[in-house]
């Protein structure tokens, strides 16, 4: 992640879970790439300390995201 790690997000918290709202989206579009960038890495490697992640494999992981990715096509 390199300097997305200096970036410090951990003020910026959304509402929603699935669906931004539009405060969510003011927010989001206010700002910068690379905090948007940050904001990513943060939620992914929550994403990826979290117990279902735990319990499986990243190849595990990649497998479901590239199915989905398939499926949205």
């Amino acid at each position: 992640m390199g300097d997305l790690d200096t970036i410090d997000v951990s003020h910026i918290d959304f509402e929603s879970t699935v669906f931004p709202t539009d405060d969510d989206m003011k927010l989001w579009h206010s700002l910068s790439p690379a905090q948007q960038r940050a904001v990513i890495a943060r939620k992914v490697a929550n994403g990826l300390q979290g117990p279902p992640a735990q319990k499986a494999g990243k190849a595990d992981i990649m497998g479901e995201v590239l199915a989905e990715m398939k499926h949205d096509l």
